[in-house]
């Protein structure tokens, strides 16, 4: 069976938008209680859930509407990026630091501690 993409969203969109809409209830029926209860305080959890599950509703139904019409994003490739710009420059004989890695050295030494190439 092949994979489909677009039943992946769909059922994505409709997940999302059945929690948000559970959540929601639930947040209200949190508030509710809390309140007949007189447990004024609880409602410091229950508001801001509130807001927060109408919020992602009218988030998701807002992007739910989107315009079909559009055409398809191109998946982003992972060999598409140009290649990675280097700048060589000269090394200095009498320098006390590797010039390709920058890790200091000493007068006699052949191959850098650090990077292992050989000093010049």
């Amino acid at each position: 069976m092949a994979w489909d993409r677009e039943k992946e969203k769909k059922a994505g969109k409709a997940m999302t938008i059945g929690s948000s809409i559970f959540g929601t209830v639930f947040a209200i029926f949190w508030c509710v209680m809390a309140a007949s209860m007189g447990a004024w305080f609880m409602l410091i959890f229950g508001i801001p859930f509130v807001g927060m599950m109408v919020y992602r509703l009218y988030i998701c139904i807002q992007y739910s509407k989107g315009d079909n019409n559009k055409a398809p994003q191109k998946e982003a490739d992972l060999w598409d990026r140009p290649a990675a710009q280097t700048t060589y420059t000269q090394p200095t004989i009498d320098s006390k630091f590797c010039p390709y890695c920058g890790a200091p050295t000493q007068d006699g030494f052949e191959f850098c501690p650090k990077c292992g190439r050989r000093l010049p």
